[in-house]
């Protein structure tokens, strides 16, 4: 079974040419911002996603930006990197109506994560390049589900049935694919040539332990997931009773559990601001 799931990831469609340029561009410090309006114009669609999101109540721009380039001054080539990238991975996968799962949980629920994260990244990353980093990576954190609800759909979504609440999905999907969707979204996202610390984030995002951890974000999006999952934001995809994040969790941040409240109690409203990330995929 493994050799077939990395057959089917070998498959994975690259990252469109424009988004795999700007991904380098950011990547290189050489690169200006007139290089990568010039990426973005190569795509008339997505410059056009990129510039609906900018103008989105999430981030409350006080006039209407109506080019790449001014975008680019008021919120920094990672952002607009990561505008991009997200509005990709969100129009890569929009199924046709009766998809055998809740598609619009399961992005709400990655939307969250990615808020989440950020959110969290304000408080410990002094870094704003870095900050973005933390939201990309909570909105493609679980792509390894969707990974295999395309490929084993009838098998997949047949366990995830039979989950119990007491079970670990991650643990399920071992024994029925000798991989879990942590493994295979990290595999994706080596494949997308994305950040190291990304891709760790991404295969450790069920792990409430790390030895030797060198980066918050795995933390961050171990916290995040968890979070929205016991406050209204699940997938629906693998349901179980599931802790709140607890002191050892937010330890892992250099934070305290009692900062949580002052952290994500705005995730409700970020989220509702947010939602014109999930019309992308339209």
């Amino acid at each position: 079974m493994k050799k077939v799931i990395l057959s089917y990831i070998e498959k994975v469609p690259a990252l469109s040419p424009t988004i795999a340029k700007i991904v380098t561009l950011t990547s290189n410090d050489t690169s200006s911002a007139v290089d990568l309006v010039q990426a973005i114009k190569l795509d008339p669609a997505l410059t056009a996603k990129v510039l609906n999101l900018i103008n989105s109540s999430y981030f409350g721009m006080p006039q209407e930006v109506t080019s790449i380039n001014r975008a680019i001054i008021l919120l920094g080539m990672n952002t607009i990197k990561n505008l991009a990238l997200s509005a990709e991975v969100l129009s890569s996968f929009n199924p046709s109506k009766g998809a055998l799962f809740n598609v619009d949980k399961f992005w709400q629920h990655s939307l969250a994560c990615a808020i989440s994260a950020k959110l969290i990244a304000k408080r410990i990353i002094a870094d704003p390049v870095k900050r973005e980093e933390y939201f990309i990576t909570g909105l493609i954190h679980d792509i390894g589900k969707i990974f295999f609800i395309k490929h084993f759909a009838r098998d997949y979504l047949s366990m995830v049935k039979k989950v119990g609440s007491a079970d670990n999905l991650n643990h399920k999907e071992r024994l029925l694919f000798t991989m879990d969707h942590s493994e295979v979204g990290a595999l994706i996202a080596e494949k997308w040539a994305l950040p190291p610390d990304l891709v760790m984030a991404i295969r450790l995002h069920h792990e409430k332990v790390v030895k030797n951890e060198t980066s918050f974000l795995p933390a961050a999006i171990y916290i995040s997931n968890i979070y929205c999952k016991t406050n209204g934001f699940g997938d629906e995809i693998g349901m179980m009773a599931m802790q709140p994040p607890d002191d050892h969790d937010w330890n892992r941040l250099k934070l305290q559990k009692s900062d949580e409240a002052e952290i994500l109690s705005c995730l409700p409203e970020k989220v509702e601001e947010a939602k014109v990330f999930l019309q992308v995929r339209s």
